[in-house]
């Protein structure tokens, strides 16, 4: 694969996931903050449980942009290293498994369209985790 594109769409990738993280964490901590930004919320469930997954969530996406930038880093010197390769793929698998969803409230195959949490994961998550999905496909 041409030197160009791994640096682009690994470049890429690492921008996009931190930059999610950087908007993750001025959500917490401005305090515009739903639970509904993460996960299937109902009226009556506590705040803290979806602040939980977002603070993990965050840091797992920070973790992924340091796991790209690493891998564009070890095609370009032209070596491989099984331990980021394949975690590369778990990255990768993640991200596929994102897009396909649960089959009920989030992914392509959603079979719930209604509520707060399906209308944002219809406009932004699914076709973030797309593009993430496609861009992760060069470091393979």
């Amino acid at each position: 694969m041409p030197d160009l594109l791994i640096q682009i769409s690994g470049w890429l990738l690492a921008v996009l996931l931190a930059l999610v993280t950087v908007f993750s964490w001025f959500l917490l901590l401005s305090g515009r903050f739903k639970t509904a930004f993460i996960m299937p919320y109902r009226e009556g469930e506590p705040q803290s449980k979806g602040k939980m997954w977002f603070v993990l969530q965050s840091f797992a996406l920070l973790f992924a942009a340091f796991i790209a930038v690493m891998r564009v880093d070890q095609l370009l010197d032209g070596h491989r290293d099984n331990v980021i390769e394949n975690l590369v793929y778990g990255v990768s698998g993640l991200l596929f498994m994102r897009v396909l969803g649960e089959f009920k409230y989030m992914g392509l195959f959603r079979s719930v369209d209604a509520g707060e949490f399906t209308r944002i994961d219809k406009r932004w998550l699914t076709p973030y985790a797309v593009i993430c999905f496609v861009l992760s496909w060069a470091l393979l």
